[in-house]
């Protein structure tokens, strides 16, 4: 319970209710039992299991309120949030047991005074325990509906990550690009062996890559520019100067970081894949880290069935940024510039 915010919840009041009411019966049978068992009079029977049922109901339900308000007060004190609910529970129990005691007493003819120092610490006594039993309670019910909650999550995190997994595989080296590679590294062998063998070498580098990072979830902000950067090297073989791309990074303590692997070359293929572009009318690709968020943009031209495809990558993408840092990704597009940013994850705790 060191974040009350995250540990509360209606879901977990609604199970200290059903609480509260079934300790309230289980301590009315018990004071009845006792009191048929020392053979009381009827009338005394009647009535102290009355104040019994209504002492409980009240002190829980009281009890539950002071937890509802202590944690909406306090959601990230935890020091607070324990001494303002102990210490309020423990003087409402007390405070309810010295103002029912006196009306049912009267009502069932018992002879007391407030003079009686035995039975005042028999009050506090019952008070205390009573408020002590019901602060337990609540502690446990919330322990547990937590600790499932906890469970339920870690379940969803791991389906989804299988999930994102599996479209990640489905999303890497496709054949077509290898197909597209060797043909267009036969038509250069054949044109210019030098610009040839340069293309070679950024394939080879981008493949070596591909397979080191094939079972990664994530990688740091280096790697994952290096094979962007060999992607789009034989990119610019391919297409020329209708194709142009520039890397920018403000501050090169951040290539450290992690980010998703095969976050960034997908983006910038999508670029390719969905935009018409020609050397009068080229695309402009551009990455750069800005603080702690890193962004793929690019000019737009779109094909005609560009946008549909798009949307499933982004979404992969946004469900391993979501994963791995739990941060969203940002998109942009105002018809002439689109781009994608997401969070670099600086946190050593980080979620994978």
């Amino acid at each position: 319970m060191n974040n009350i915010a995250k540990s509360f919840s209606p879901l977990i009041l609604r199970e200290i209710y059903k609480m509260n009411i079934f300790l309230t019966v289980l301590i009315s049978l018990i004071a009845l039992f006792f009191l048929f068992i020392f053979k009381n009079s009827a009338i005394l029977i009647l009535f102290m299991t009355l104040k019994s049922v209504f002492y409980i109901f009240t002190v829980t339900f009281s009890l539950s309120a002071i937890l509802e308000f202590c944690a909406v007060k306090f959601p990230n004190d935890i020091i607070k949030f324990r001494i303002w609910r102990y210490g309020t529970s423990f003087c409402t129990s007390i405070i309810l047991q010295m103002l029912l005691w006196p009306f049912f007493a009267y009502m069932a003819n018992i002879v007391w005074s407030f003079y009686d120092i035995e039975l005042i610490m028999t009050f506090l006594m019952e008070a205390f325990f009573i408020a002590f039993l019901v602060l337990l309670l609540q502690d446990f019910a919330i322990l547990r509906l937590a600790k499932t909650q906890t469970e339920l999550e870690n379940s969803k995190l791991q389906l989804r990550t299988a999930e994102a997994e599996n479209l990640l595989l489905k999303q890497q080296i496709h054949p077509h690009f290898l197909f597209n590679s060797l043909n267009t590294l036969k038509a250069l062998y054949k044109k210019d062996l030098a610009l040839g063998e340069h293309y070679l070498i950024q394939l080879a580098g981008f493949l070596r890559a591909a397979v080191t990072l094939n079972d990664s979830m994530v990688t740091t902000l280096r790697e994952e520019l290096d094979f962007c950067q060999n992607y789009l090297e034989m990119q610019k073989i391919r297409f020329g100067e209708a194709l142009e791309w520039n890397i920018k990074i403000n501050d090169p303590n951040m290539l450290k970081f992690s980010v998703p692997t095969f976050s960034l070359q997908p983006l910038a293929e999508n670029a390719i894949k969905h935009n018409r572009f020609t050397k009068q009318q080229p695309l402009k690709i551009k990455i750069e880290q800005k603080e702690q968020y890193i962004s793929v943009s690019n000019t737009m031209n779109l094909k005609e069935s560009g946008e549909t495809s798009l949307k499933s990558g982004l979404a992969n993408l946004a469900e391993r940024c979501f994963i791995c840092s739990g941060n969203e990704i940002i998109i942009n597009n105002d018809g002439v510039t689109f781009s994608v940013s997401f969070k670099i994850n600086t946190d050593e705790n980080h979620n994978y």
